[in-house]
């Protein structure tokens, strides 16, 4: 698969347009889809220059891979942007700034000091997230209460929580075999929105399942979305030797992070394409395992039914399909069949339009463009209604928090595993 005859099977239909996160702001052709492709066909028959421009074109992409499913021909756009960016990093390099985060990723206790610190310092920069719930589990509740936009925690998820943690419940999950999963938690919800991991860890205690926190390793989305293709590999390679330690053992291995889940399942596949040895054919045994914490707990647990006999929430929300859940990964209808269960359900004019995180490039240097692109979203966020928007993404949250920030949208972000685990406990209280 070459930049040549992927932009040649483009028949410049025009679908992908009016749908594309980054032509929806810009409404120039050269970045859009069909605009891209033609870029990287002038690439690769050594027509175009990676000149800074063309660097800059091809940074602007939010990576949302919406042009690949209206696509007729389901051309992996997004594919051939993040294997462009490759070719930009050898030539132009990694900043400084990304390279000092990337290092900070490829070593776990570095950035646990470092968040760690940053905690102590934040209440001089940011306002504090006060929690409205207390703690009468063996696990923590969700905090549901002010806004943060980037909040910070003095101990990280897996700094609290690691190896093997033993259901206290006796009744058992019948479908599965081992009933014992491992989680794999994200960096996000590892030391941004901790509470997400202690809902899921409240979830599969109420479910009478075992629960392993191995020891783990960034899945390398911020390195592999900015063309870091040696950080993204060491990562991945890092990962699958601690997976092989326990993948026998457990039913699946939890992500309840869309980005990540993403990354694992497609990702590691397309970064491991052209790696010498047998890592590829190794990484094809763990795949199986992994799987996004909504899909998992509405497929193959008690949870549904459980969640049924609980009186309703007498609060309503709306669902925001993250890209790489909804367009990647297939998976929007299993969230919202759990928390409608006790929840009511008002759903926005386009839940799957992309809210404009965009990742650490966009973020960090086109921080107009994500704006642009979140703003419509908390627009559409507000028509509901609703009093919380909810969605399987770290990044989602961040974002979207953000945007309806600015717009002053009042509606309040739950991770849907934070909604589940207050229901559950609500379960208990009536």
């Amino acid at each position: 698969m070459d930049f040549g005859s992927i932009s040649n099977a483009c028949v410049k239909c025009g679908k992908c347009i009016p749908s594309c996160t980054i032509y929806q702001i810009k409404k120039d052709e050269t970045t859009s889809p069909r605009g891209f492709l033609d870029l990287l066909g002038a690439y690769e028959r050594g027509d175009l220059e990676l000149d800074r421009n063309v660097k800059n074109i091809f940074e602007s992409c939010f990576l949302c891979t919406t042009c690949v499913q209206v696509c007729p021909n389901t051309l992996p756009i997004d594919v051939m942007i993040e294997k462009i960016r490759v070719d930009i990093a050898k030539k132009y390099g990694i900043s400084w700034s990304k390279k000092l985060f990337f290092y900070l990723l490829k070593h776990r206790k570095l950035m646990d000091f470092v968040f760690s610190f940053v905690y102590f310092v934040s209440p001089c920069i940011f306002k504090k997230n006060p929690s409205n719930t207390k703690n009468t589990f063996r696990f923590s509740l969700p905090k549901i209460g002010k806004r943060t936009v980037f909040p910070f925690s003095s101990k990280s998820f897996l700094q609290k929580h690691n190896g093997e943690i033993l259901s206290k419940n006796i009744s058992k999950t019948s479908k599965l075999l081992h009933n014992r999963v491992a989680i794999f938690i994200g960096c996000l919800s590892n030391y941004n929105y901790i509470n997400v991991g202690e809902s899921l860890l409240f979830i599969l205690d109420e479910l009478g399942i075992d629960v392993l926190i191995p020891k783990q390793e960034c899945c390398g989305a911020p390195a592999y979305f900015s063309g870091d293709i040696a950080t993204v590999k060491h990562l991945i390679k890092k990962n699958i030797i601690h997976f092989e330690e326990f993948i026998d053992e457990v039913d699946a291995i939890l992500i309840p992070e869309a980005t990540c889940g993403a990354m694992l399942i497609e990702d590691w596949k397309h970064a491991l394409k052209d790696e010498e040895g047998d890592w590829s054919k190794r990484l094809q045994k763990l795949i199986p395992k992994f799987n996004m914490a909504s899909f998992w707990l509405d497929k193959n647990t008690s949870l549904p039914d459980i969640l049924l006999k609980i009186p309703s929430q007498e609060q309503t929300f709306t669902y925001h399909d993250p890209c790489h859940a909804r367009k990647v990964l297939n998976i929007y209808k299993e969230p919202r069949n759990l928390l409608s269960k006790n929840y009511s359900l008002i759903e926005m004019s386009d839940s799957s339009r992309c809210c404009g995180f965009g990742g650490i490039s966009m973020q960090s240097e086109k921080y107009d463009l994500t704006l642009k692109a979140g703003i419509p979203k908390a627009q559409m966020i507000k028509e509901t209604n609703a009093e919380i928007v909810s969605a399987e993404c770290g990044a989602c949250h961040m974002q979207l928090d953000n945007a309806m920030d600015h717009q002053g949208v009042k509606t309040t972000f739950s991770h849907p595993l934070e909604l589940i685990a207050k229901a559950l406990h609500m379960g208990h209280s009536s």
